[in-house]
């Protein structure tokens, strides 16, 4: 699979500060048209993992009455696209996700079921520790469909950081506004064909593709497809950075 990356390794830190609202003079290509965002769910890590770190994207293609025995790994969000999935954590009550939900889990021990009568398609989505690159992936089904380049301690120093993962829809020639994350982003293209405008050029991006960004890049996400696409973004941001900031301007890339 060719995976596109466009990774803004080099953006400085110090831009997570610099955040002010848009001008009332926010210029109509900035604006978002046809776009539908979804917060999916939300978490929070009270650390980074040691050194480098990156973000992959598994897909799991399971079978009915099929389970995924996993040890305590790092924290991150289970994405069902479709079907329904039963993650059960060590000591807790089972929870079934149903396609377009997800579920953020903390590092503990879990397993993960397929209950119903179909084949059920989820993706597991996680900030990882470099280290860990080499390590086989947790059972036989699981893929991996995006890994990120390596952010080290000096782009993303310790701390407690929050992520949100998010569900985002834009129509035909639809786009999202004009913005900035305060955390590294990372997108994932679910269906149809996305393109990823920002202040070092334009990615064009298939299902099954994704990009991630530094802190702090300006961002636009544009729909190159005929029909509707749908696309993932996980942002993991440190605790006292803005979340989000509008802008007045769309990135010329």
């Amino acid at each position: 699979m060719n995976v596109r990356r466009s990774v803004a390794l080099a953006t400085p830190l110090l831009i997570l500060a610099c955040g002010s609202p848009a001008s009332p003079t926010t210029s109509a290509s900035a604006s978002s048209v046809g776009a539908a965002v979804r917060s999916l769910d939300a978490g929070k890590l009270d650390s980074l993992p040691t050194g480098g770190v990156f973000v992959r994207v598994i897909k799991f293609v399971q079978p009915s009455g099929y389970t995924v025995k996993s040890k305590q790994h790092v924290p991150g969000f289970v994405y069902v696209e479709s079907g329904v999935h039963r993650l059960t954590l060590e000591g807790q009550s089972p929870i079934d996700v149903t396609g377009g939900q997800a579920k953020f889990h903390l590092s503990i021990t879990h397993t993960h079921f397929n209950p119903g009568p179909s084949t059920s398609t989820w993706y597991f989505i996680a900030l990882w520790p470099s280290s860990s690159r080499g390590q086989p992936l947790v059972d036989a089904i699981a893929r991996q469909m995006f890994p990120t380049d390596d952010f080290s301690p000096e782009q993303l120093p310790q701390g407690a950081y929050s992520e949100v993962l998010r569900q985002v829809t834009l129509a035909a020639s639809g786009r999202s506004a004009a913005h900035r994350f305060g955390g590294l982003a990372a997108f994932f293209v679910l269906q149809g064909s996305l393109v990823v405008r920002s202040s070092q050029g334009s990615v064009a991006l298939s299902a099954d593709e994704g990009a991630v960004y530094a802190p702090g890049v300006p961002l636009q996400e544009i729909n190159s497809a005929a029909g509707q696409t749908v696309y993932l973004e996980m942002m993991t941001t440190a605790l006292g950075r803005e979340f989000e900031v509008p802008l007045s301007q769309s990135p010329k890339g």
